[in-house]
């Protein structure tokens, strides 16, 4: 497992993209999807001083938990989104969490040792 500690600033975002590109050599569009939404979602609203992200790159895919020490917040228990019925009563924010459920194979959430813990998974080759 590799590891990375990030301070909760929208600037640590390259140092993340970096380090996944460095470390695993990977450069998905869905994964990049995944792990930006999530990052930004955590440092706008989670009020926390870190965020560590652990990575586990295997056979069958790669496993990544976020981890913070912000408010506690359950992502997969957000409402679906309701989709409008035209584009001028469509709302703008609300669906990174949502995009995020739908590109990943595998999500799962707890709050333990007052810390936000939220795994994804993504099957296949990367």
């Amino acid at each position: 497992m590799k590891s990375i500690k990030l301070n909760p600033e929208i600037t640590e975002l390259t140092r993340l993209n970096d380090f996944i590109t460095e470390e695993f050599n990977l450069n998905d569009f869905k994964l990049n999807l995944i792990v930006e939404e999530i990052f930004v979602n955590i440092v706008n609203y989670s009020q926390c001083s870190y965020i560590k992200v652990d990575f586990e790159l295997e056979k069958g895919g790669l496993t990544i938990t976020f981890r913070d020490d912000g408010v506690e917040f359950n992502p997969l228990a957000v409402d679906e989104v309701k989709h409008p019925d035209s584009i001028e009563e469509a709302e703008i924010g609300g669906l990174g969490i949502h995009l995020s459920k739908e590109l990943a194979d595998e999500m799962h959430y707890e709050y333990s040792d007052n810390e936000n813990r939220l795994t994804i998974i993504k099957n296949g080759k990367l």
